[in-house]
């Protein structure tokens, strides 16, 4: 009797949904075209992201070029990867033997003209257009015609960097998450331009490197940094919650990790120095920028919104909460408590809400499509679906309901769902999430 209530349950039709939600992901109506050779890459940057790159192409068996015009940079970069490989001899999950048959298949440079004979060219420097175009703009000089030009841009737009070759059909984005050589996810980028062949390419790619791949359109932040970039969790910070009441309600959620603990990790001081340097920075009414104001960066320096051991273990921290009542005071806001369920709310129904947005644009091929990208880029629970599904178990007309109370402005699409009745595996509403991503992209 109990097996048959778990098994008709939401965590069960979720876990099978995820099941085959992963495997339809890598499939692209209307795509034909075969992808070209991937036997030699080229890595542009030798930080954390380029060097875990290179490390999946050599574990597929592909000859890297490892590329960075700092050569210490590029020395610095070899030996962690060097180190990475070494903690596996130690753990025995590798051979030395192994190890050395990878590492020979990397190869470090500091020239550009050793991308001539590359099938494949990865850019994976920090995120500043002016830069990523002066690259793409060397590349169009030096590599082969029909190399595919990828960048690993998190948000920028994959036009405007193709824009700087004469070859834009040739550009795609391949956004990994980090570290690239743990995290499965791969959302690949198509631009206007990006041809048949190119996404064929990126999509093989992905899949020969042992990704969870998945075809995403040109947008802010795609899919996975667009859809949780707009969860609640700051928000929540600023009027009248502490750090770990959020973390508890997302965690008991099924989050592994919750947002405050997240931005610990991360480094408050990664957007902190952003508005800072901008002159936008407000530490008496910011949270993050108080932080950064006062040298607290998360675990990297042991105190952030938490306070950290030597061990990383973290508590609650008497000096941040101070810091925070501080700006709350400022804000005119008080402590205040809610429930669990109205905190989860408040974090991720904001990212459902999103979600439809991305299906509405057609920024994503289907409503699966963002849930893979979320479960393996941002480890949504398994058994929740991703965000998608997560709403089809809540009910689209509570959720539709509950938005609006919120005060953001529902998704169109959402909209249309709850007055005509649609759910996420009605024909209407795919037959209307398929127009919306074959009129937003020229035909395969």
């Amino acid at each position: 009797k109990e097996f048959k209530q778990l098994m008709a349950g939401d965590q069960s039709k979720a876990l099978q949904y995820m099941f085959f939600a992963e495997r339809e992901c890598a499939k692209i109506p209307g795509l034909s075209a075969k992808p070209g050779p991937m036997e030699h890459v080229g890595v542009i940057g030798a930080g954390l992201m380029g060097g875990g790159i290179a490390m999946c192409c050599a574990e597929a068996g592909m000859k890297v070029t490892l590329l960075d015009v700092d050569a210490k940079n590029l020395e610095r970069g070899m030996n962690v990867i060097k180190k990475n490989y070494q903690r596996s001899v130690e753990r025995k999950s590798k051979t030395q033997a192994k190890v050395d048959a990878l590492l020979s298949l990397i190869q470090p440079s500091t020239k550009y003209e050793d991308f001539a004979n590359c099938d494949i060219v990865v850019e994976a420097v920090y995120e500043n257009m002016d830069l990523k175009k002066k690259i793409f703009a060397t590349l169009d000089q030096v590599c082969k015609p029909g190399c595919m030009l990828a960048s690993n841009t998190s948000y920028l737009n994959i036009d405007a960097i193709a824009s700087a070759t004469k070859r834009p059909e040739d550009v795609i984005g391949c956004h990994f998450f980090s570290p690239a050589n743990v995290m499965k996810l791969l959302e690949n980028v198509r631009g206007t331009k990006t041809s048949p062949k190119t996404i064929a390419t990126a999509m093989a790619f992905g899949k020969k490197i042992k990704k969870i791949t998945c075809l995403v359109g040109n947008c802010h932040g795609f899919i996975a940094n667009r859809t949780m970039g707009v969860s609640g969790g700051m928000a929540l910070l600023h009027q009248g919650l502490l750090p770990h009441q959020i973390d508890a309600a997302s965690e008991a959620y099924g989050m592994k990790m919750g947002p405050m603990r997240m931005q610990d990790l991360v480094g408050l001081d990664l957007f902190g120095r952003i508005n800072a340097t901008s002159g936008k920075a407000d530490p008496s009414k910011n949270v993050i920028d108080a932080m950064y104001a006062a040298e607290r960066y998360g675990q990297k320096n042991g105190k952030g919104l938490y306070q950290y051991d030597e061990k990383r273990n973290l508590s609650r921290d008497p000096a941040a909460e101070e810091m925070i009542q501080k700006i709350w005071k400022n804000l005119g806001v008080t402590q205040k408590t809610m429930t669990e369920e109205e905190i989860v709310d408040a974090l991720y129904l904001p990212v459902v809400n999103e979600g439809f947005k991305c299906l509405e644009e057609g920024m994503a091929i289907r409503p699966s499509d963002i849930d893979v990208c979320l479960h393996f880029g941002y480890n949504w629970p398994r058994y929740r679906g991703g965000p998608m599904q997560w709403s089809t178990a809540v009910g689209l007309p509570t959720i539709l309901a509950k938005v609006e109370k919120m005060g953001l402005k529902p998704s169109a699409l959402l909209k249309e769902c709850v007055e005509k009745g649609w759910k996420l595996n009605s024909p209407d509403f795919q037959k209307r999430v398929a127009q919306a991503w074959s009129g937003r992209w020229s035909k395969l």
